[in-house]
Formats: C-alpha cells, structure tokens, sequence
C-alpha cells in the first residue's frame, strides 16, 4: 500500500510503494530535486511570511480540514502498513527522548545512540517550531487544524493517565471528543444505528408486513444472544409453543402484582408508626349523604341498597366504639376501609347501581379522610392506585384477564409488532414493554419471532390461492424477483437476527481486545505515522 511523507519544511511526496525504504536515496534525492527547485523560484528566507489574522486562521482551518484529515489518515495507514518500522520509530524516539534528558556522563557511560538522539531531536523541532510560538500555532491550525486536534488530544490523553482521579476522567472526555479519529468512530456507529433504526427496519417492517418493531426486535435478540437469542430463534422456527409467550406475560402480570402488594406493605410500616387519632366528621356525613340516596323523607326508596348501607354504618358505629388509640389511628382506619371494601364487593355494579355508588361514595371518603389528616398515608396510597391503574391497563388493552379466551390474548401480543391503528400506534407495545420490565422475563423476542415466522409476506400468505398467484407473478418479473427477499418476513428477520449476531461479535472483541476498537490506539498509531516524513531535511 502507498504512503506519503512530509518534511519539515513543508515537501510532500504522495504515493510512495511501501516496498521504498522512507529513508532510501531515492526519496532523499527527489526531496533535494524539489527543495533546489523551490530555492531557485523564491528563497525561503527571502520571503518571511506574514502575521496570520484570526479571520485568516478560521478559514484556513474550514477550508484546509479536508486535506489536513486525508493526511492524517494517510499517516495512520503508512503505521499500520509498516507495522515494524513503526514500532521501531516509536522505540527509537523514546530512546532518543530518554537519552537527551538523562545526564550527559550517564548516556556516555551506558553507550550513546547518536541515530536515535537525532531522530528525537527532529521530533523535537517539529513541535517546536509548530506549536513553540504563537504564529507558529496559527499556522498549524490553518494549515494543518485535524493533526492540531489529533496533536492536542494525544497531549491531554497523557495527561489523563497522571493526573488524579477527579481531574483525569473530565480530561479523558476532552480527549476523545476532540480526537477527530474517535469523532469519526462515534460518528459513524451513530449513522449506522440510527440508519438502522429509522430507514432499514421501517423499510423492511413494511415490505414484510411485519412491522417495523418485529426487525427491531430481531437485531436486539441476535445481539443480546443468551434467552431472547433462544426464544426468538425457537419462534421464528416454528419449534415453540405457541402460547409460551402468552403465559410468560402472565407470570409478568402476577410479579407486577406481587411487587404492588410488597411495596404497599413496606410503605405500611410507616403508616402502622403513625400513632395520630384521627377525626370521623367526613365519613359521618358521607355516611348522611349515601343515606339521602336511599331514602325519601325517611322512607326508604330501594330496598337493597339500604340493606347495603346499614351493613356499612354498623360496621362504622362498631368501629367508632372501639379504642381509639388502637382503631382510629391512620392503620386503623385503613382496616376500617378493608372492611367496607369487603361489602362493597358483594354488590353487582350492574343490577345494583344505587348500591354501589352509596357505599363506594362512603369507602372513598375514609380513603379521602385518612390521606387529608395523614400526608404519608397519602404518599403511599397514591404509589397503590397508580400501580393498580397501571396494572388494570395493561390487564385490559392485552386481555390477559381470567374472562378472555387464549385464542384472543394470542391475538393482541401478536399485533404487538404491527403499525398500525388497531395497536393505538404503539401505546400497546409501550405496556408491554412496561410489563417486560416490571415482571422480569422477556416475550417479544417472542412475539417477533412468530411475526416473522413466515416464508411469504404476511399479507400474501393470509390471501390464500390469490397470495398463490401473486408469488408466481413475482417469479415471472425480474426486477420483482431481485426484490422478492426484501418481502419475506422469514428471511428478513433471520438476516435482521443474523446482523444482530455481528454486532455482538464485534462488541465482544473489542472487549477482549480494547485496543483493537480504542480511538486512542488509533491516535498513537497516527503519531507514529508521521515520523518518517519529520526526519526528513
């Protein structure tokens, strides 16, 4: 592979075999040839050049990047093409560096490298002269402004290794947010992700008729591996019961229900502390309104709703009665509401509307009553209701209630996947992700394999003889045969799966192996790239 070099004063030459020795006679003749020629033009020292401006520094940095980024990356690929020249160049630098700083005597008596001296003392030069005087750093910066970052990140990276803690994580940050190398790795991974996630899968969710959340659901599965790797694998092949995923929710279901019941009681044991005496003023008069419900001038106008309430006022009276250290504390009102809860439930909503409206007026008011006169009481019932609300939601809008059939259930979690109306246009997956988190197991891995289980598009394969014909009009159109892979939910989430599976690969090397993928490794290797064109004259 081809490689260039730059000297120090200012000569490039592109292009060179790699079989050329950077220090070979030729290449030292064809810098002699161009630097005599340059001389003969206009001398150097004849022509000092002039102040820049800061306006001139902005635009010479806007406008040189491009060839000042080609160059660094040029530089990258001559240390990586030359693998032990550029081992070789970092050793001998540092042996130079080491010796120019250790006492003259020592270097003597050890035995002196003139070669590797020389070589760190043009190093040496170079950043002098680019960044020793304050027009020498203009310059670079407008001649050269991405090897200055890359220069700069390098110089703060080191600097993150020695400083303490508190200061080497900040410097670290700077490091990598300037290093354009880094800048272009993140740059990258972010364009491939969010092409993935917003042009690819919609696309492919589309063509499939699978939705755009079953391909989603592929990659994650393929680059997570472990259960959801297996689940949808055991889905998209047909290998797993069908309904695994539908009992997997309901577990979820019943855990959500057992973490309500487990932070009610936690949060209760602050309640059972509170030893306040509280009042019964308003659930006297709801007591009084509920009455007026069921009465006319004193005369009873529904007979069971009546029998309902005198239930309710004597277990209320009884209650009034008892110790009120013990039974009018917020805990012993709380009991008090279990109580007329408990009769609240034996009314049928729906043949008794004026039963259970009286007596659900009466629970709430000693729901109210407590939360108004104990703040914490309150704190703790609202986290109650609105987990019960959640959980309520999730029961209805995926029908994993005991009343719906499986045949119906199997239905919702499979339209989970799609975009469209009949899904509120993803609230429905919102719950089950929800329902995901709160329960502990995954089954949209699941969902999303039996989504993309099938050969043909989804929409063709429930069209029967019609889905048949269009398959085979496919076959007879070439530009529809080239696309007809992009149409099969089976292919796409196998290849959805298998891109997944890549992606963890790769994540795995570069966690075995860190400098493989670190931008800083990258930025060393870029360093040492420019060695053989600083030590040239």
């Amino acid at each position: 592979m081809a490689y260039s070099i730059q000297t120090k004063d200012g000569i490039t030459i592109n292009n060179i075999p790699d079989d050329v020795d950077p220090n070979s006679k030729e290449l030292k003749d064809r810098v002699a040839k161009i630097r005599a020629e340059n001389q003969m033009v206009v001398p150097t020292e004849q022509m000092p050049k002039k102040d820049l401006t800061a306006g001139e520094v902005a635009t010479g940095a806007i406008t040189n990047f491009p060839s000042s980024f080609r160059n660094l990356i040029g530089n990258l690929v001559t240390a990586i093409s030359s693998p032990l020249e550029t081992g070789k160049s970092i050793l001998d630098v540092g042996a130079g560096a080491l010796q120019n700083v250790l006492p003259e005597r020592l270097v003597q008596a050890v035995g002196e490298d003139k070669q590797s001296r020389e070589m760190a003392r043009k190093v040496g030069e170079f950043y002098a002269d680019r960044y020793g005087t304050g027009e020498g750093l203009k310059r670079a910066i407008a001649e050269d402004p991405a090897g200055v970052l890359a220069d700069l990140s390098t110089v703060l990276t080191g600097g993150s290794m020695v400083a303490p803690r508190a200061v080497a994580q900040p410097l670290a940050r700077v490091a990598s947010t300037i290093d354009p190398l880094a800048a272009t790795v993140r740059g990258t991974s972010a364009i491939v992700g969010a092409t993935g996630r917003n042009v690819i899968a919609p696309i492919l969710g589309t063509t499939t008729g699978a939705g755009r959340e079953s391909i989603e659901q592929a990659f994650k599965a393929g680059q997570k591996g472990g259960e959801a790797a297996d689940q949808f694998r055991a889905n998209i092949s047909g290998r797993a019961n069908p309904t695994e995923i539908l009992d997997i929710a309901k577990a979820n279901l019943d855990e959500l229900n057992r973490t309500k019941q487990a932070e009610y009681r936690s949060s209760m044991v602050d309640i059972k502390n509170d030893k306040s005496i509280l009042e019964f003023k308003d659930i006297e008069k709801s007591l009084q309104d509920a009455t007026k419900k069921v009465t006319y001038k004193g005369q009873i106008t529904n007979l069971t709703a009546a029998e309902k309430l005198q239930d309710v006022q004597q277990k209320i009276n009884t209650w009034k009665n008892l110790d009120p250290a013990e039974f009018h504390t917020p805990e012993g009102l709380d009991a008090l509401k279990k109580q007329i809860g408990e009769t609240l439930e034996t009314i049928d909503f729906t043949k008794q509307k004026v039963a259970y409206s009286a007596v659900s007026d009466i629970y709430k008011s000693i729901k109210s009553s407590i939360q108004k006169q104990a703040p914490t009481y309150a704190q703790t019932m609202k986290a109650y209701t609105d987990a019960s609300d959640q959980i309520a939601e999730i029961q209805k809008t995926l029908s994993l209630n005991n009343k719906a059939t499986t045949d119906t259930a199997m239905r919702k979690l499979l339209s989970l996947v799609r975009d469209n109306v009949q899904t509120n246009y993803g609230q429905r997956l919102n719950l089950a992700k929800t329902l995901e988190a709160g329960g502990g197991q995954e089954f949209l891995p699941g969902v999303a394999g039996q989504a993309l289980s099938s050969l043909p598009p989804r929409s063709l394969a429930s069209q029967g003889s019609l889905g048949t014909a269009a398959i085979i009009g496919t076959a007879v159109n070439p530009m529809a045969f080239a696309l007809a892979p992009l149409t099969s939910p089976r292919l796409m989430g196998e290849a959805a799966f298998g891109t997944g599976l890549a992606s963890r690969g790769a994540r795995e090397f570069g966690r075995l192996v860190p400098p493989a993928v670190d931008p800083r490794m990258y930025n060393l290797l870029y360093q040492s790239g420019q060695i053989p064109g600083l030590l040239e004259e």
